[in-house]
């Protein structure tokens, strides 16, 4: 299966910078495994002003990109995706911790993180905070990830309404994200893919000001990744920008030496203990 991917993002309307990261990255590794090639998609949007949520979301998009390629290293058995993923979410946790308690400018800093690491017709997909991934498959869209946010809490709970919940002082309040706690957990889930599936990922200033019938409609008419993310991204500053925007929007192709593969449900996976 190919993959055609592409990611970008935007400073938005209201904002004086940009605290978002994101990261496309292919991974072609030499050795027996049938998995190959790799490809590392995620976005991070920081939390803490110029100087930390910026930095924040730099650290973690960094240390991503260096311990998968330290995991992926040609040789051995082939790595444990969830594994890998849930490691890389605990440096980037460290290293922006250690960051923020060494510079009191930065105290308080973190970000959150979704990724999404994809092997063959498999994708392992880590997420802390309330970015998103999102898996679109004909005219249906799924928000593979949970919200780590106080009102995404809320709701799954039955505690409170939807008014209740835009009415509340606590209604942007992030419940988990990288850097702000000295220890931290992902949450992990695998999906299989099938050929002329997407993957979506993106931060709060995306999904935040587009419905998700208006990005799944965006995804039937644009076709190309490149497109999808520029038109998501003008959608969102035209429902007011408010925030950072960010996507990374990937589509799988046909592989025409192989046969079309068959239709599968979607497998969420829990990280192992």
């Amino acid at each position: 299966m190919r993959i055609e991917a592409f990611g970008h993002t935007d400073i938005g309307r209201n904002r004086e910078w940009n605290e978002d990261n994101y990261l496309c990255q292919d991974f072609l590794q030499r050795g027996p495994f049938p998995w190959r090639p790799l490809h590392l998609l995620a976005v991070a949007d920081g939390i803490g002003g110029q100087a930390g949520g910026e930095k924040a979301s730099s650290l973690a998009i960094e240390t991503l990109g260096e311990v998968v390629a330290d995991r992926l290293k040609p040789g051995g058995q082939p790595p444990d995706f969830p594994k890998v993923l849930g490691e890389a979410c605990e440096i980037a946790n460290a290293r922006i911790f250690s960051a923020a308690a060494a510079d009191s400018a930065l105290t308080g800093m973190g970000t959150t993180l979704a990724a999404a690491l994809v092997a063959g017709d498999r994708a392992t997909i880590a997420n802390v905070g309330d970015s998103r991934a999102y898996h679109i498959r004909d005219r249906g869209l799924t928000q593979v990830t949970r919200d780590h946010s106080w009102a995404a809490e809320q709701l799954r709970a039955n505690a409170m309404t939807e008014e209740e919940i835009r009415r509340s002082p606590f209604k942007n309040m992030i419940t988990r994200s990288l850097g702000y706690y000295e220890k931290i957990e992902a949450d992990i889930f695998e999906i299989v893919l099938l050929e002329e599936d997407y993957l979506f990922l993106c931060t709060d200033g995306l999904y935040g000001f587009v419905p998700e019938k208006q990005l799944l409609k965006t995804f039937w008419r644009q076709k190309r990744p490149e497109k999808i993310c520029q038109k998501l991204i003008g959608l969102a500053n035209d429902h007011g920008g408010r925030d950072n925007i960010t996507g990374v929007a990937a589509y799988f192709g046909r592989d025409e030496r192989r046969p079309k593969s068959s239709p599968t449900d979607t497998v969420r996976l829990k990280r192992p203990d």
